[in-house]
C-alpha cells in the first residue's frame, strides 16, 4: 500500500511539472525552455524573436523535440526570410558580396548578440577583417575611423551607388566629419583637387605623412605644379618659405581661401608675418621689414600699389633678394637699363641721362645728379642712398648708407630748392635746382 501511494504521488508530481512547463512555454516562447535559452540571453535580441518563434520557424509535422530530427524549419530561405521585415539590400549599383550571395548570417546572428545590429563581432572592423586584410591601414598615421574600427562611418556594409560601398562620394563624405573644411569649401577660391575629391591628395586609411597626405607637402604640390619645380631648379635663390617646415603650406591653403592664389592671408600681411624680425641667411642679413615700414614717414609707393610681390618673387629667382627683375647685388653697377631693370619698370630710364629739367628734382640746374652718382665704372646702386622699403626722410633717403661693413652717415638736409649731404665719401655738397650751385662748403 505504501509503495502504491508513493507511485501515485510521483505521477501527480510529473503531471504538475509538465503543466508548469507548458504554461511557461505558451507564455514566453520556446526560448524559455532550457534547451533554447542560450539563443536569447544576449543583450541585443532580434525583434522577430521577441514577437515569437513562429515568425521565422514553422513545424515540419514531426514530434519536437526528437533526437536527430528537426521538428521545425524556416518559413522562407535566407535572405528572403530577412526581407520579410528588412528592406532588400541588393538593389543598388554596388552590393557587398555576402549580401549579393544572400549570406546575411555571415555577419549577423539571427537570435541575439552582445553587439549592436546583431553583429557577430565588435568593433565592426573585427568583422570586416575576416575578409578584408587592409595593407593600406598599416602605416604610421592612421585615419581616426580606422583606429577606432569604425569602417561603417565611411562604408555601407550592404550596398551603395558609390564606389567602394562609400556612404557618400568625396568630398561630401569627408565633410561630414571635417567641419573646418566644410566651411572652406564655401569660400571664394576653392582648390580644384579639394573640390573634386579629397583622395587626390590624401590617403583614406593610413599614410607615412602627417594629415594622411600621399606625399610630403612640396612633392605633392609639385606633382601638379611642375612648372614651379622647373622654376625652382633654374633659380639661383629659393625663398626659404618654399623649403622650410610646411613648405608650400606656409603661405597657401591646400583647400580654399578668400584670397587669390589660395593664400592664407592678405599677401602683404602674410609676408610681414615672417619679416617682422631680422633674418640671417648665411652671410646675408635681411632687416626687420615690418618695423621699417611701420616707423617710416615715407613708404615706397610700390608697396602700397602692388605690394611685396610687385618687386619680389615669392618662390624663386635668379636675381638678388628674390627680385622679379634685374638689380645689382652689390654697391656698384653699370649705369644702364639692364642693370636696374626692376627700378625702371616704374621709374623713367631718363634718370640715367646727363641733363634734365623734368625727370628728377635731384639736379643742380639741369645737371642730373642721379647721372653723377650712377655713371662710371663704380656707379652707385640705388640702395646706397635710398631705402627700397621706407625711410624717415622724403624720397626714401637713408640716414645711413651700407658701405661694406660700415654704415656710412649721409647727413642729408633738404632745402626748398635742393639740399645738401655730407657722407663719408665726400665733403658736404649742396645743390640747387634754380641757382645751379654745387660746391664744397
Amino acid at each position: 500500500m505504501r509503495n502504491k501511494i508513493i507511485f501515485i504521488l510521483a505521477v501527480f508530481s510529473s503531471i504538475a511539472f509538465t503543466v508548469k512547463a507548458q504554461l511557461d512555454t505558451s507564455k514566453t516562447g520556446c526560448s524559455n525552455i532550457a534547451c533554447h535559452g542560450n539563443l536569447t540571453n544576449q543583450e541585443v535580441v532580434h525583434h522577430a524573436v521577441k514577437k515569437g518563434c513562429d515568425n521565422c520557424h514553422q513545424s515540419t509535422g514531426t514530434q519536437h523535440p526528437l533526437k536527430d530530427v528537426k521538428g521545425f524549419k524556416l518559413v522562407l530561405d535566407v535572405p528572403a526570410l530577412c526581407y520579410k521585415c528588412h528592406d532588400e539590400n541588393n538593389t543598388m549599383k554596388n552590393v557587398h558580396p555576402p549580401v549579393q550571395k544572400g549570406n546575411c548570417l555571415e555577419c549577423h546572428t539571427p537570435h541575439s548578440s552582445p553587439e549592436n545590429n546583431l553583429l557577430k563581432k565588435n568593433p565592426p572592423a573585427d568583422l570586416c577583417k575576416q575578409c578584408h586584410q587592409l595593407e593600406s591601414a598599416s602605416k604610421r598615421v592612421k585615419h581616426e575611423p580606422v583606429t577606432k574600427g569604425e569602417c561603417v562611418k565611411c562604408h555601407d556594409p550592404h550596398q551603395s551607388d558609390n564606389s567602394k560601398l562609400l556612404n557618400l562620394e568625396s568630398p561630401a563624405l569627408c565633410l561630414k566629419c571635417h567641419k573646418k573644411q566644410s566651411e572652406e569649401i564655401k569660400m571664394a577660391n576653392v582648390h580644384p583637387p579639394f573640390q573634386n575629391n579629397c583622395l587626390n591628395c590624401h590617403s583614406h586609411h593610413s599614410s607615412t605623412e602627417n594629415k594622411l597626405l600621399d606625399l610630403q607637402p612640396q612633392s605633392l604640390c609639385i606633382y601638379c605644379h611642375d612648372d614651379m619645380q622647373k622654376k625652382i631648379d633654374k633659380a639661383t635663390l629659393v625663398h626659404g618659405a618654399v623649403t622650410d617646415k610646411k613648405s608650400c603650406l606656409n603661405c597657401h591653403s591646400p583647400h580654399a581661401s578668400e584670397q587669390k592664389k589660395f593664400l592664407i592671408a592678405d599677401p602683404d600681411v602674410l609676408c610681414l608675418n615672417c619679416h617682422d624680425k631680422t633674418i640671417v641667411v648665411g652671410t646675408r642679413k635681411i632687416g626687420n621689414i615690418k618695423q621699417i615700414i611701420q616707423k617710416s614717414k615715407d613708404v615706397h609707393g610700390a608697396i602700397d600699389k602692388v605690394g611685396c610681390i610687385g618687386c619680389h618673387d615669392p618662390h624663386a629667382s635668379s636675381n638678388p633678394f628674390l627680385l622679379t627683375k634685374s638689380f645689382p647685388a652689390g654697391s656698384y653697377a653699370q649705369a644702364n637699363k639692364e642693370s636696374f631693370g626692376l627700378c625702371f619698370s616704374c621709374h623713367k630710364s631718363e634718370l640715367l641721362e646727363k641733363q634734365t629739367t623734368t625727370v628728377t628734382n635731384f639736379r643742380n640746374g639741369d645737371k642730373n645728379l642721379h647721372f653723377v652718382h650712377v655713371n662710371g665704372e663704380k656707379g652707385r646702386s640705388c640702395v646706397i642712398c635710398h631705402n627700397p622699403h621706407g625711410s624717415m626722410n622724403d624720397n626714401l633717403i637713408n640716414d645711413k648708407a651700407p658701405f661694406g661693413s660700415w654704415e656710412m652717415p649721409l647727413k642729408y638736409v633738404p632745402t626748398e630748392n635742393g639740399g645738401s649731404c655730407a657722407p663719408g665719401c665726400h665733403t658736404e655738397r649742396k645743390y640747387d635746382r634754380v641757382n645751379s650751385v654745387l660746391k664744397d662748403k
